[in-house]
């Protein structure tokens, strides 16, 4: 019997989804909060997490980092019935196992879950072509721009609102260094003024340098 966690604001598919995996003999609880969900996975330890994509109190990408973040690291699928596929590339490289769609029959649901289950990243075919052109075009894009990797985890950490003390902390480098990169990485990016971090992070996710 797998333990599965279901996260969802939509109570009519959070119900039914319920009953469909208690018919397949799992242990199913269910929430129709992220902040909740939180407070309780470590005490469930679910065998996997299925959680929507969009919710209005917390998305499911950033769902996903505070697992990440709490050292909550349970299997995640994400079910939406949306398919934006750069929001599920940063799902993907967040560390999520895969995706179903809400329109799919309980039947095809149910073999994807146990393929992850057994440890296998799960796509729908479609869904997977159009993650591996994101995914080329990321590292094109990284090319393009010529930025190293020291360059990319600052602007990372400039994307997730850590100043410039707290990204020579994290990076165990000092600030001076810090700004010898971010003067880099503007002049990459051909931004400047005083808005520069802002363009620079907006610039970074239209190419698909940084994640969310």
């Amino acid at each position: 019997m797998n333990k599965i966690v279901i996260i969802d604001d939509h109570q009519l598919f959070l119900h039914g989804l319920k009953l469909t995996l208690e018919n397949e003999n799992n242990s199913v609880t269910t929430f129709d909060s992220p902040t909740k969900a939180l407070a309780s996975i470590k005490q469930i330890q679910p065998d996997l997490i299925l959680m929507d994509l969009y919710m209005p109190e917390m998305s499911g990408l950033a769902m996903i980092k505070a697992l990440t973040d709490t050292d909550l690291a349970y299997p995640v699928v994400i079910i939406s019935a949306c398919e934006d596929y750069y929001d599920l590339y940063s799902a993907l490289q967040k560390g999520a196992m895969g995706f179903i769609p809400k329109s799919d029959t309980p039947e095809k649901m149910i073999d994807a879950l146990d393929r992850v289950l057994e440890g296998e990243l799960f796509l729908p075919p479609n869904v997977a072509l159009e993650i591996d052109k994101i995914a080329e075009l990321a590292i094109v894009n990284k090319q393009r721009f010529n930025l190293s990797e020291r360059q990319l985890q600052i602007l990372q950490l400039i994307s997730e609102g850590k100043s410039n003390r707290e990204i020579a902390d994290i990076l165990c480098i000092s600030p001076d260094t810090v700004k010898f990169h971010q003067k880099g990485l503007y002049t990459s990016l051909s931004v400047s003024g005083s808005s520069s971090r802002l363009k620079a992070v907006e610039k970074a996710l239209h190419f698909g340098l940084i994640k969310l």
